[in-house]
């Protein structure tokens, strides 16, 4: 997977090119547009159809990562999976913790977002540009800040698919 990563994050690697090399390492991509300067630590990332990365974003992979239908990610997102368990005064960064990552359908994930492990977005939600989110989302809202917050409802309307 190493090599795969390095290659296909160059910029001279078009998006479709992108897309099959990182299926080739096990990657489940198809159908999802993948721009130049991601970062894939593992072959366990899936990507529903229609979905949007944009340039230099990070999949840790130490668990696995899930993008829906539709999502659109923005530049320099971070889906970070791993943690440490908290440890004793000589060294608090203790075990560590693999913890998968949910994205619903529809979302859009704004730029520099960072994603901790464990999270879920629900379908329909949007996380504001620089949002940590450090929490599950519930369905069909606008989060932002630091620590994420649920900032308004938005409208559930059906999509069309």
């Amino acid at each position: 997977m190493r090599f795969v990563t390095i290659v296909q994050a160059s910029a001279f690697v078009p998006v479709w090119l992108r897309v099959l090399l990182l299926m080739a390492a096990g990657a489940k991509v198809w159908g999802a547009g993948i721009y130049s300067g991601c970062y894939f630590g593992s072959k366990d990332v899936t990507m529903g159809l229609g979905t949007f990365v944009n340039r230099g974003v990070l999949f840790d992979g130490t668990a696995p990562i899930t993008l829906g239908r539709q999502v659109a990610v923005g530049h320099r997102v971070q889906f970070v999976t791993s943690t440490h368990e908290i440890g004793p005064s000589s060294g608090r960064g203790g075990r560590v913790l693999d913890r998968p990552i949910v994205i619903g359908d529809g979302c859009w994930i704004g730029a520099g977002a960072i994603i901790l492990p464990g999270v879920t977005v629900g379908e329909g939600c949007v996380i504001g540009a620089g949002a940590v989110v450090t929490r599950d989302c519930e369905p069909n809202g606008l989060y932002a800040g630091s620590p994420a917050r649920r900032v308004r409802d938005l409208d559930p309307a059906p999509s069309v698919r």
